[in-house]
């Protein structure tokens, strides 16, 4: 006679004993909410942080690629005013009719020694387009009190930092002395037009920034600049627009064509940062794991009475590990909601308002960090988190419901 199959309602079975443990199950689901909301905003926030500091150095410094005159990058400590991108006209025409070019951004660059009513400082002279720049420095945006300095005019937008060192207010005027394209002083007298504030510490602190025909005649620099910043329709072929770039123009002079990734130790120690950010995010998994497999592990062993006792009325250890995996999976269901939708939250929430960390970007000065902070939230993220949640509350159950069933019923009472 063939033995008769049991149809055992594990899963209703799983669920009402979540429901009749609540303290338990609510420590447990706890811990699940808790790893996976960090894991989730925790990825949002990382990403944040790394593209913020990438699109600054691009906007800031680099652009998407930088083009100057040859040898300009060995002497750059110096900004060398004297090596600078001649004919500029043709050599933004050039760029701009380029494929895949978004635009091209000329600017003056030198160190200058400024005067101010209170004292004299060193400080950092740019010289842009206005109008150009609104996409990219947006000198609108960052001009906190007075107005932008128009094109023509001796005006001058000062970092809310440096005026405040040099003790001059919109209104106010100042000297300022810098090196020429023959190597000599120049000088000019400029009217405080507005206070700016970027969010960047190490620009606030030091920049000056002056309408590039206003530039061009303290440094003698008629239809030049020191640098010209490409921006790219998609800055992932910043490396092939780059090589094309410099193909294109080796007539017009001299010049050094790189891509934002071969500027400088810093753009390189931020393209370093991803899988060290790689590698942080691999930790905060275990760690979360750790935490959802170690209350798993007390809520499981503290029951063995009670598998004992099912045991002992004929329940087979096959469904027993079954009930308890489905018991662990649906306390893991209830954490993973509520942790993914709290670190989503979270971080969307953040995404729009950012995070105000002014006095730690004035720590780093010499990195290009924004005082307001945006995460960047992706689906996948809130994804990474559930596959904690789910899967770890599932493996985790394994090992102590595989140790339960190993014991007798008079044993496991008797525990």
């Amino acid at each position: 006679m063939s033995k008769q199959k049991r149809n055992i309602p594990l899963a209703r079975m799983a669920w009402r004993n979540t429901r009749r443990h609540t303290r338990r199950t609510l420590l447990t689901a706890m811990a699940v909410t808790v790893a996976v909301a960090a894991v989730t905003y925790s990825f949002a926030h990382l990403t944040g942080l790394l593209g913020d500091m990438v699109d600054a150095y691009a906007k800031t410094e680099s652009g998407h690629v930088r083009i100057r005159r040859d040898g300009y990058t060995e002497r750059e400590r110096l900004l060398p005013v004297h090596m600078n991108v001649r004919r500029l006209s043709e050599v933004l025409s050039t760029i701009r009719g380029h494929p895949g070019v978004e635009d091209a951004i000329p600017r003056i660059r030198s160190m200058v020694l400024v005067d101010g009513t209170a004292s004299n400082k060193p400080g950092l002279l740019l010289g842009v387009d206005l109008e150009r720049e609104e996409s990219y420095l947006s000198p609108s945006s960052i001009t906190e009190d007075g107005r932008l300095p128009r094109a023509g005019r001796a005006e001058v937008l000062v970092g809310k930092g440096f005026a405040d060192k040099l003790g001059v207010g919109v209104g106010d005027s100042l000297t300022v002395l810098g090196q020429t394209a023959y190597r000599s002083l120049g000088g000019m007298r400029l009217a405080v037009a507005g206070l700016a504030v970027t969010g960047f510490a190490y620009l606030d602190n030091t920049i000056l920034i002056l309408p590039l025909d206003q530039a061009q005649i303290l440094a003698d620099l008629p239809d030049a600049a020191t640098e010209v910043l490409v921006f790219a329709d998609d800055p992932e072929e910043a490396d092939p627009l780059a090589t094309n770039l410099r193909s294109q123009l080796a007539a017009l002079g001299d010049l050094e064509v790189l891509s934002w990734k071969d500027q400088g130790p810093l753009i390189r120690l931020l393209e370093m940062m991803r899988p060290i950010m790689g590698i942080v995010m691999g930790l905060l998994f275990i760690m979360a794991s750790l935490i959802i497999v170690n209350t798993m592990l007390m809520t499981v062993m503290e029951r063995t009475r009670e598998f004992g006792m099912q045991a002992a009325l004929g329940m087979r250890p096959s469904d027993i590990v079954r009930l308890i995996v489905a018991e662990g999976l649906a306390i893991g269901v209830i954490g993973t909601v509520v942790g993914g939708a709290l670190g989503t939250g979270l971080a969307v929430w953040l995404e729009t308002t950012g995070i105000n960390i002014g006095a730690a970007a004035g720590a780093v000065a010499g990195l290009p960090f924004q005082q307001v902070l945006y995460p960047d939230w992706k689906l996948l993220f809130t994804v990474y988190g559930a596959v904690v949640g789910l899967v770890t509350a599932g493996v985790a159950t394994l090992y102590p419901a595989f140790r339960a069933i190993r014991l007798t019923p008079a044993e496991a009472l008797r525990t």
